[in-house]
């Protein structure tokens, strides 16, 4: 008989806890719509980091096509700069194939000229 009441001790322990453990599980709840709200709340985050992640990639190709059309002009104005330097030698040196008295008379034209015009 003592085996007869210890089993049944056992059963009445373990239906203790199985009614305990029913119970008590019942009072864990997950916040569902919580956890909803958190993951809507990232998504949209989410995009609009990628709207401003969209219009940081539309300025940065604005000021690349920026950039090259400016390379594009300075080079054209380096082309115009050693033109003229080229011009200005090479007057400046036609200038020493010039003898004294044509140089003086060059020179008097010139400036007769607008002082007589005033």
């Amino acid at each position: 008989m003592l085996k007869n009441n210890d089993n049944n001790i056992v059963l009445y322990i373990v239906a203790a806890l199985l009614v305990y453990l029913i119970f008590t599980t019942n009072g864990i709840k997950t916040d569902i719509k919580g956890y909803k709200e958190n993951i809507e709340n990232i998504q949209t985050k989410v995009d609009s980091a990628k709207t401003i992640d969209q219009k940081l990639v539309y300025k940065i190709d604005s000021v690349r096509q920026k950039v090259v059309t400016i390379n594009n002009d300075i080079h054209h104005i380096d082309k115009t700069i050693t033109i003229v330097k080229k011009n200005t030698n090479e007057k400046t040196n036609s200038i020493n194939k010039f003898s004294n008295p044509e140089l003086e008379y060059f020179f008097t034209n010139r400036y007769n000229k607008t002082l007589t015009d005033n």
